[in-house]
């Protein structure tokens, strides 16, 4: 997409591609569909200029995502017509504003691919599950990682991450460590997407989505979008999704096991942000907030202001925590391992 969507590069596809044109507003909009169901349309100017491309590409949370591009300002770059200025938007939102204040024509490039690079393949999804206490489970595998807890007749997963395929193959995994149960409950994080992307398998799956108030209505509104790229499960099972929200903090329970939802109060890394907490086990389950690092590895010269907040969270709730399980990181942690993160004195108790 990226490079389809410049002007030569636009105007090369829809050469290859047996692009349609026809007049427009004294120029011309020029189609052409590629990859399959692609479609690109262009709108090329009285003078030749391409002024704007517009396709769509398929995203886990918003679906069918249009992008458009605008080149305005085209001048003579010293024997080259350029746009001197490009922005672009994605799923109605500015992300590119490019100022254009040099262009040089076919410079000498010799740049090497690296071998891990050309010879790559996308790694299999795997899952791993590390028994963290009586039904609790950590499930690692990969960079993201979620918490399974099996309740007296149903199970809670807590985070969703990256994509179906990851959300697929976890379900798959608990549903063989704890069989014969619903799950019941998602507990989502955060909305962002690396954390949200799997959340609608789980709604396919039958699960209620647990999340922050400011959450919902953002999820109500990209999951009505259409998925005609990359349908996936519940585009085909077309089921509605169930939400409990909450502000503050939120109690799932099955009578024997408390599982405390809390917002992570004050972080700037998102304000529907949360964490988990089983009061019982002392497992506290946070992401992208503290991450910690692999072995002993010395901690940062500046600690992360996220850490920080965690910690001063932690403790304006008073929860007793013996074991962070962070869904980003190499291995659970403690609460002097946080301490010592963000340069406070380990404590003996």
């Amino acid at each position: 997409m990226e490079i389809w969507t410049t002007p030569h590069g636009f105007l090369k596809a829809a050469a290859a591609n047996n692009a349609t044109s026809q007049p427009s507003n004294g120029g011309s909009e020029v189609i052409f569909t590629m990859a399959g169901n692609h479609k690109y349309v262009g709108r090329i100017n009285a003078q030749n200029q391409v002024e704007r491309v517009q396709t769509t590409i398929d995203n886990p949370i918003l679906g069918d995502t249009p992008v458009e591009i605008a080149y305005t300002d085209y001048r003579d770059f010293g024997g080259v017509m350029f746009p001197g200025r490009i922005v672009r938007t994605q799923g109605g939102y500015p992300v590119l504003d490019i100022a254009v204040s040099n262009v040089t024509a076919n410079p000498a490039v010799d740049i090497a691919v690296p071998e891990s690079v050309r010879a790559f393949t996308p790694p299999a999804v795997t899952v791993e599950m590390e028994k963290l206490a009586d039904g609790v489970y950590y499930v690692k595998g990969g960079s993201h990682h979620s918490i399974a807890i099996d309740q007296r007749d149903h199970i809670v997963i807590v985070e969703g991450p990256q994509n179906e395929a990851r959300s697929t193959a976890v379900i798959a995994k608990v549903k063989a460590t704890i069989p014969d149960k619903p799950i019941k409950y998602m507990v989502n994080t955060h909305v962002h997407f690396d954390h949200s992307g799997g959340l609608r398998t789980y709604v396919d799956e039958g699960a209620t989505i647990v999340t922050h108030a400011l959450n919902k209505p953002y999820y109500e509104k990209a999951w009505a979008a259409p998925r005609t790229l990359n349908p996936d499960l519940l585009a085909k099972s077309s089921k509605t999704a169930t939400f409990e929200t909450f502000t503050d903090k939120h109690v799932l329970t099955d009578g024997r096991r408390t599982i405390e939802v809390h917002l992570i109060a004050g972080s700037g890394h998102n304000d529907g942000f949360a964490m988990v907490y089983l009061p019982t086990e002392k497992i506290l389950a946070e992401v992208d907030a503290y991450a910690p690092p692999a072995g002993n590895a010395p901690p940062p010269a500046q600690p992360s202001p996220f850490a920080v907040n965690l910690y001063e969270n932690i403790q304006r709730l008073k929860l007793d925590v013996r074991q962070i399980a962070a869904l980003h990181g190499p291995r659970v942690a403690t609460m002097n391992d946080l301490r010592a993160f963000i340069g406070q004195r380990a404590s003996t108790d």
